[in-house]
């Protein structure tokens, strides 16, 4: 799951009494080697790079099913931004019939696609996850790997937790060589949503300590095993207990009929009821107060600022003005709660409007 995992997932190893998806010996484990890259030479003159759009087009669907043959997928990321952040790390790990029968895992060299310059690893992306400039140095570039990738994930189903931030990368680093990426995917956080609505938070990190889940650092091939082990958890509470998930599909917000705020409209089930969520920037399909009545419509709580009890932070375009290196006021306050162990996630604004419209 994988934020970047919205900065909020935390990745699990599997103590001895957790029962876990065996890795059989012959599975065979697709594993690219580092190989060194070296930057495109920059001109002097470099045209102003384009503006990108396109990770909220062609899209696949996000279903409200426990699959049984599927791919977990988590990345581990530069930043939260697809069309401006690049992908380090990627872990795939795929299923047939519940049984693990093949697996992709490699750093990537986070290269600026438009200029051929590397992108660095800032101080919080390295403290979160501890992959560092020199690991990725020698690692291939998302281009080099591309071919590979897209044949392994080609038609599967893919799964992960906040998978939408996940797919969103996808997305635009396929797109980005002509390579559409349509596949349907499962949320393991939507899930956790629905089917134990009871639970103060779901994070990744929050199912791991309620299920007795041993936990790791922020890594992808950690997040997908721990992802595993929580759909499988997902998997028997729902047959034991004889639930169908089309029964959650009947809840659903219409964004275009929303004018104010009205009691029938109140989800408990959904992911920002009862949170507290701030914006920053500004945000392209609505105005703030057109967001922000949606959120007040779903039980979620608006505030004006970062504090102690804000549990998601969306961000929208920024004006330059309130950006000092590279980052708002309202992000770096973030990113520091965030490391204190805070329940903070950070959306861009793409994947807030996957969720109001998906959850």
């Amino acid at each position: 799951m994988g934020l970047f995992k919205f900065l909020s997932k935390l990745t699990k190893t599997t103590p001895a009494d957790v029962q876990t998806a065996n890795v059989i010996p012959d599975v065979k484990e697709t594993v690219k080697t580092e190989v060194s890259v070296e930057s495109a030479p920059i001109k002097e003159s470099v045209p102003e790079r384009p503006i990108k759009k396109s990770q909220a087009l062609n899209k696949g669907v996000s279903i409200l099913e426990i699959p049984t043959d599927y791919t977990i997928v988590d990345l581990e990321t530069t930043g939260l931004a697809p069309a401006d952040d690049a992908i380090i790390e990627i872990a795939a790990f795929k299923y047939r019939d519940n049984q693990l029968i093949d697996k992709y895992t490699t750093l990537i060299k986070p290269i600026e696609e438009y200029t051929g310059t590397v992108i660095e690893i800032d101080d919080f992306i390295t403290n979160l996850t501890g992959i560092t400039n020199e690991m990725v140095a020698t690692a291939p570039t998302f281009k080099e790997i591309s071919k590979d990738l897209y044949d392994f994930l080609f038609g599967e189903t893919i799964v992960g937790h906040n998978v939408n931030f996940d797919v969103n990368f996808l997305i635009e680093n396929f797109l980005s060589l002509d390579m559409p990426f349509l596949n349907n995917y499962v949320d393991t956080l939507r899930l956790a949503r629905r089917l134990f609505p009871e639970f103060p938070h779901h994070r990744l990190s929050d199912l791991a300590d309620h299920f007795g889940l041993q936990e790791v650092h922020h890594r992808a091939v950690g997040d997908v095993e721990i992802t595993k082990e929580v759909l499988e958890i997902f998997r028997n509470h729902v047959r034991e207990n004889n639930i169908n998930l089309a029964d959650f599909l009947n809840h659903r917000l219409d964004l275009k009929k929303i004018v104010v705020s009205k009691p029938d409209n109140l989800d408990p089930s959904h992911m920002f009821y009862g949170k507290n969520i701030v914006f920053t920037g500004a945000l392209e399909k609505y105005t703030r107060a057109e967001a922000a009545q949606i959120v007040v419509n779903i039980g979620g709580i608006c505030q004006n600022g970062i504090n102690k009890s804000t549990n998601f932070l969306v961000i929208g375009d920024m004006d330059a003005k309130t950006i000092k290196d590279g980052k708002s006021t309202k992000v770096k306050k973030a990113e520091e709660k965030i490391l204190k162990g805070q329940d903070l996630q950070i959306l861009t604004e793409s994947v807030f409007y996957d969720l109001i419209e998906n959850q």
